[in-house]
């Protein structure tokens, strides 16, 4: 007998090509595999190169041994008339047919169906653009705002998922793994970056690398004048999408043909952040800077509006940030009626022509074309103390989904879980907030001390604020000497009065006085937090800090003041029942025999 009739008589040809198809199929899948759990090119490689080195051994161990009934036996020890090579033939003829039908329907689902149109999530790509590093002598406030206009810049393509402001500076000054940002951002690739300004000379630097495996997709080096600064967004943001193979990105529009006003308009972009205690009226000051140098600079008087916004009932009373957010909007629209941001808040601050119906079609309007964190989060707090939770939750998490590493995020999120009574779900957010801003007692372990106090759970408040307690503010040796003289049934409520009038009087700034009122509703003096909302005036459609502090109210429906008829009164002269009327009922309220009924 020949050789090559013996190789086929041992099957030694029908398990190399059975091994050689198995093998195929194999590595199609390791790699759908590998891609997916983000693993090194090289573990692929690696895998091939094991199922290579298989097939010689798999030829040899089919030329020396045979299958019998008794088990696997050497060949030379198989009597030629017992041999069961033929029905072992067949069985690898089926084997291969087998795996040939699977690996021809994967090939036909590869070649067709991926070469249909993928869904929208499919398509986008995903980046972090961290915080260009600032090489100069100065402040990193001009590095910080040049990320961010990048950023805010890049966002504008839809074929492109940019990771959120908070998030991407969170990793500002830290030496991480590149792969552990993308991981923790849900971003494929990262920009990252220096800028250097000397004078009226900027120098920036960019590159664009792959999360994956660290390689550099692009890079490069800009030094112009400061007056081309535009020209150098332009073209890093122009080379980051040709780099991806998306659409281009829009230009950047020439704000100002001021180069010094547009440099204080960066560092005022970077206190839009609100990281820090003041950074509010310093993003103003160096606004109002920016509009006096340029007085045509209609994009900062847009951004004052918006900080004048946030500032209401923090640093100035909210009815006087009011006036601000308007006067700062209008002037903004006298010089450029397309402005979106600046419509919106004309319409929201109007000294006369408000209403919640106004408020939030402004907003629902505004973030058709802004999908941004800010817009987002500022129209999902708008629906959330309006009472419209199930919506306000939705937006968050897309917040969430573009900023996962933002504090303020997830206090909202904590928020609105709360008011929904998902108080376990509430916690964790919570928790979650603290966790990402450790400095100090920040809004997620505020609403953590606060909630566990109405739930009447005393020790978890305590336990929650002991590390960050402040002998001078709460007038106390200890929290727990704090919350035993508010829980005492004698003197606890005369205590709690004469601590808020306390801090009312000494308020270092507006918000202050507002939280410490919150202290009524939480030790379960529902009649003086009434007193100190009306102590405000009567509800109307003019903004006011007792919004901020009936807010916690309706955000903690364990201490039952959405039962209250007062809720009901001030809805009816907020304006909110008319929304209500308009819009449709919230999640805690409705109509029962042409009344209005709240949980």
């Amino acid at each position: 007998m020949s050789f090559f009739a013996e190789l086929k008589r041992r099957n030694v040809v029908r398990v190399g090509f059975a091994y050689a198809v198995i093998g195929w199929v194999l590595a199609q899948i390791a790699e759908f595999a590998f891609e997916n759990f983000g693993a090194p090119d090289w573990v692929l490689k690696s895998f091939i190169v094991l199922l290579l080195l298989g097939l010689p051994l798999a030829l040899f161990f089919a030329w020396a041994f045979e299958i019998t009934p008794d088990g696997i036996k050497r060949e030379q020890d198989v009597d030629r008339s017992e041999s069961t090579t033929s029905q072992t033939g067949r069985k690898l003829d089926f084997l291969i047919i087998g795996v040939l039908a699977v690996g021809l329907a994967y090939f036909a689902f590869d070649k067709f169906a991926s070469d249909q149109p993928t869904s929208a999530p499919d398509m986008v790509q995903s980046i972090a653009v961290l915080p260009f590093v600032n090489m100069s002598d100065d402040s990193d406030y001009f590095a910080d705002g040049l990320t961010e206009e990048l950023l805010n810049l890049l966002a504008k393509n839809q074929d492109l998922k940019v990771a959120g402001r908070t998030s991407s500076f969170a990793f500002k000054g830290r030496n991480e793994d590149l792969r552990e940002i993308g991981a923790a951002l849900g971003v494929t690739k990262v920009l990252e970056g220096s800028v250097r300004r000397s004078g009226e000379r900027v120098r920036v630097t960019a590159q664009l690398i792959n999360v994956a495996d660290g390689f550099h997709i692009w890079s490069d080096t800009y030094d112009k004048e400061l007056a081309d600064i535009f020209e150098i967004q332009d073209q890093v943001a122009g080379a980051i999408t040709q780099a991806l193979a998306l659409h281009l990105t829009p230009k950047a529009k020439r704000l100002t043909n001021n180069p010094e006003a547009y440099a204080l308009y960066l560092e005022a972009v970077a206190f839009a952040a609100f990281q820090n205690d003041g950074d509010l009226p310093r993003g103003i000051e160096a606004l109002d800077r920016a509009t006096a140098l340029d007085p045509q600079f209609a994009k900062a008087y847009e951004l004052k509006a918006l900080f004048h916004w946030m500032n209401a009932g923090w640093y100035v009373p909210t009815d006087v940030a009011r006036a601000s957010v308007y006067e700062a909007a209008t002037k903004a629209l006298a010089i450029d009626p397309s402005l979106p941001g600046a419509t919106s808040l004309a319409r929201i601050a109007h000294p006369t022509n408000w209403s919640w119906i106004i408020e939030l079609d402004a907003m629902e309007t505004l973030v058709q074309s802004d999908r941004s964190v800010l817009a987002l989060d500022s129209y999902a707090f708008d629906l959330a103390i309006s009472g419209y939770l199930t919506e306000a939750e939705k937006l968050h998490r897309e917040v969430l989904a573009l900023d996962p590493l933002s504090s303020n995020a997830w206090w909202r999120l904590s928020q609105v879980l709360y008011a929904q009574g998902r108080d376990a779900e509430a916690l964790q957010a919570a928790r979650k907030s603290a966790e990402l801003d450790p400095g100090y007692v920040g809004a997620g372990m505020s609403t953590i001390f606060r909630a566990s106090l109405a739930a009447g759970n005393d020790e978890e408040a305590i336990r929650v604020l002991t590390p960050w307690f402040d002998e001078d503010y709460f007038r106390r040796p200890s929290i727990e000497a704090f919350v035993a003289d508010m829980r005492d049934p004698e003197t606890g409520r005369s205590a709690l009065k004469e601590w808020v009038e306390y801090r009312a009087a000494n308020a270092e700034i507006a918000s202050d006085a507002v939280w410490a009122g919150t202290h009524y509703l939480v030790f379960g003096y529902m009649d003086l937090y009434i007193e100190a909302i009306d102590s405000y005036g009567p509800p109307t459609t003019a903004w006011s800090d007792a919004e901020i502090l009936e807010n916690w109210g309706v955000f903690l429906p364990v201490t039952g003041y959405r039962k209250t008829q007062h809720f009901l009164d001030r809805a009816e002269g907020s304006g909110l029942i008319e929304l209500w009327e308009h819009r449709g009922p919230p999640d805690y309220c409705s109509k029962d025999s042409g009344e209005w009924v709240c949980e």
